[in-house]
């Protein structure tokens, strides 16, 4: 994966941020629960993930990679996985 690709994974990441947390200034840094999602804006994001990137993401990736960055790696790792199956991000 290229630097671009990667650059658009986190461009994308922090718009779905944004669209849970309209009032608030999105970075790479940005931490999920630190800007105040809760179980409700979890489901929001990911719905939003699953649309841009036209992949499934387990809730449970936010509480594990719950900053832009460590999710853009986790999208990252899981739109390069041969196993469409593997959906759970925890690692």
């Amino acid at each position: 994966m290229t630097l671009s690709t990667f650059d658009h994974i986190i461009e994308q990441v922090i718009v779905a941020f944004q669209e849970c947390f309209p009032d608030v200034a999105i970075n790479r840094q940005s931490d999920f629960f630190e800007l105040g999602g809760d179980s409700l804006a979890v489901a929001g994001l990911c719905v939003s993930l699953e649309a841009r990137f036209n992949t499934e993401i387990h809730p449970s990736s936010v509480l594990y990679h719950p900053t832009v960055e460590e999710l853009a790696y986790a999208v990252k790792a899981l739109l390069a996985s041969p196993e469409p199956a593997t959906r759970d991000l925890k690692a």
